[in-house]
């Protein structure tokens, strides 16, 4: 009889949380679900998180969570 041997699984180490600076290019996905390109101006700490106010289009800006930048 052969045996078996279990080689349990190696828990995934988290990555590095993305770091970000103002001037960075990002893109990221807005309410609407519309895909933009855009400059970091600002990055804000918040007691829910950190948001980053970030300019697209001509005259554009908005304040995003880290979960919709998406990544490069």
């Amino acid at each position: 009889m052969a045996s078996v041997s279990y080689n349990p699984a190696v828990p995934k180490s988290n990555p590095a949380p993305r770091q970000f600076k103002v001037g960075d290019r990002v893109s990221l996905t807005l309410h609407t679900g519309r895909i933009v390109d855009g400059t970091v101006r600002a990055i804000v700490e918040k007691t829910t998180g950190i948001q980053l106010q970030v300019d697209y289009g001509k005259d554009e800006t908005a304040l995003v969570e880290l979960w919709r930048v998406r990544p490069r």
